[in-house]
């Protein structure tokens, strides 16, 4: 019997030994497979996955090693907010929402590998900068210090959608757009140590070593030195992770800090931490402030990752002058997106009790491994949102533990310092009023206003000097204009005289001495033409004295015969001469005493 096809497939229907039909029919795995296959079409065309080299499973792998990256901020952030005045628990609930959204945000509207949440720059300003001393904290004051974080959020969505955040990076001064990032570290690893019980305050000198040796410095330091390490030995995913993770198992289980009330909870809100009521009559400052924290992390870091992308797909070759990569000609593909995204995370997070959304620096692990789209971003915000149920564990973390990752941040940040310019002083003097001020004055925004202002006041007093080392040296150039323009006065009026005293004789004296008088007139001729060129050029509305004799020597150049000047300038034109500045040996009028009055 020949063999039946089926419908869906091209597969034969066989007999069996009674002479039945059993149908063999793959049609339904063929059409779950071209479902499949149809979906990752539609994954790869949305996130141009194939175009920039990479693939799906490439890209959900850079995610999760994103997202392991990140996880120690899901314990050091509410503890840092807690400093702050908000509650532990809510901080963690505000931290994954606003972490997750952000980060779909930019992966499906900016197309980048890099997923953003609250950044530890903006939370250390807010607890140890915006919010005071634990001493005066009250409730009014963390409500003053989150409305400034939507406020900054607001300004980042509004201005993002006019490219201004963009634009406004590119013109701030480099040497403080450098050293923000050196002072912030300063101030962190300051932080850290004080966390740890390390570093203590004090009447006299502002802060000093603490003066006896507890359970957290031992087991803080111990941290910092295993972090330190394990960035010597290149561990960029873990090194943060696996010591924070065995430090709090020894605290737990010897019973330095607590075990966790639990182990999965549900998510719960507080109140409403908004209020607009608080803000006092210089609230602009702190909002400045937490602005440009954001717009130079999210600009810096994402330029600093789309860069480290590149070239690692340029040495691979995936990457050449026909098929550009992350940043193109025009500048980093989707960069328009991620401000505004930031913004609008920043917005949910302030409304829930977290501080501005920036991308995250340790996004250059993700990078690394292979991720190169939004799809990365993506997988990021899932994992994270996946962490929620789990934040008592989260909370049980001592801040010991965790207080050493501030102090490591401050060594990785501080490799920073080789982008500042300190040859000149003009431009490390901003740099160190920035870098040195935050963690001295322990604020963020007043050290980048030193910053600006120092350097504004050096542009200004440079400008100014400027224009006057600028006509002065005009001035005393060699040679001298105002001596050359007396010299030139000086030659056209000899010259004027002879020719009045030959008077009729002018014919004779041509034909007697003719080779001599005209090689003396040219030669005359030809520096004054040339001095009077370059004097027009280089003092042409210099002041009002030198544009007088400047217009006097002119009108004497005018006053000479015609017949000389056109003479000479034939001569110039026809190429048998060039035209040579004044000096002392072009002619020397004494030789010839018909020319002397």
């Amino acid at each position: 019997m020949g063999g039946v096809y089926s419908v869906d497939e091209t597969q034969p229907l066989n007999g069996d030994a009674t002479g039945n039909t059993t149908s063999v029919n793959y049609g339904g795995d063929a059409k779950i497979k071209r479902k499949r296959e149809s979906q990752k079409s539609l994954l790869d065309r949305y996130f141009k996955i194939s175009e920039r080299g990479s693939t799906i499973r490439t890209e959900i792998t850079a995610g999760a090693v994103n997202f392991i990256a990140n996880s120690y901020l899901l314990v050091l952030m509410p503890h840092i907010l807690a400093q702050g005045g908000v509650d532990g628990r809510r901080a963690v609930v505000a931290f994954v929402i606003s972490t997750a959204l952000g980060s779909c945000l930019v992966g499906l509207l900016a197309n980048l590998p890099v997923p953003v949440g609250p950044g530890l720059g903006c939370a250390a300003f807010f607890a140890y900068g915006l919010t005071g001393d634990k001493e005066t904290r009250n409730i009014t004051v963390t409500q003053m210090g989150i409305t400034c974080c939507l406020l900054a959020g607001l300004a980042m969505l509004v201005l993002a959608l006019v490219d201004l955040p963009r634009r406004i990076f590119g013109i701030v001064p480099r040497c403080v757009k450098d050293a923000m990032p050196v002072g912030l570290g300063l101030l962190l690893s300051l932080c850290g140590f004080q966390q740890m019980g390390l570093v203590v305050s004090d009447p006299f000198t502002g802060v000093s070593l603490s003066k006896s040796i507890s359970v957290s410095i031992i087991l803080g330091s111990l941290g910092s030195i295993m972090m330190a390490f394990m960035e010597h030995k290149m561990y960029p995913v873990t090194k943060f992770v696996v010591p924070i993770a065995f430090f709090t198992l020894v605290a737990w289980f010897f019973h330095l800090s607590p075990w966790p009330t639990g182990f999965v909870s549900i998510p719960t809100f507080g109140p409403l931490l908004v209020n607009f009521q608080t803000l006092g009559k210089f609230f602009w400052s702190p909002v400045f402030g937490l602005f440009m924290i954001c717009m130079f992390d999210i600009g810096g870091i994402v330029e600093s990752v789309c860069g480290f992308a590149d070239s690692i797909d340029k040495a691979k070759g995936i990457v050449s002058k026909k098929k550009q990569g992350l940043i193109g000609p025009h500048g980093i593909d989707g960069e328009y997106w991620i401000y505004a995204c930031c913004g609008a995370a920043t917005c949910v997070a302030a409304y829930l009790g977290a501080t501005p959304v920036i991308a995250f620096g340790e996004s250059f692990a993700g990078v690394q491994v292979g991720g190169r789209t939004g799809l990365t971003s993506v997988t990021s915000a899932v994992c994270f949102l996946c962490t929620m149920p789990f934040e008592p564990i989260f909370r049980a973390v001592p801040l010991y533990a965790s207080a050493p990752v501030l102090v490591l941040l401050g060594v990785i940040l501080l490799k920073l310092t080789k982008t500042l310019n300190l040859e000149s002083i003009f431009t490390a003097f901003p740099s160190f009023c920035t870098i040195a001020l935050m963690p001295f004055l322990y604020s963020i925004d007043k050290a980048i206003w030193a910053g600006l202002l120092t350097w504004s006041a050096m542009s200004v007093l440079d400008m100014i000097f400027g224009l006057m080392e600028t006509k002065e040296t005009k001035m005393q150039q060699s040679p001298n204009k105002i001596d050359l323009i007396n010299r030139i006065d000086s030659i056209l009026s000899k010259l004027k005289k002879a020719k009045a005293k030959l008077g009729d004789d002018y014919v004779s004296y041509k034909t007697t001495f003719s080779s001599e008088i005209d090689s003396m007139f040219h030669s005359a001729e030809i520096s004054v033409a040339g001095a009077m060129d370059q004097l027009d050029h280089e003092l042409h509305s210099d002041n009002d004295d030198q544009n007088q004799s400047l217009k006097r020597s002119k009108s004497n150049y005018a006053m000479l015969t015609p017949d000389l000047r056109i003479r000479s300038l034939s001569k110039h034109e026809e190429g048998k001469n060039t035209p040579k500045y004044y000096n002392d040996d072009d002619i020397n009028l004494h030789q010839h005493p018909v020319c002397i009055a």
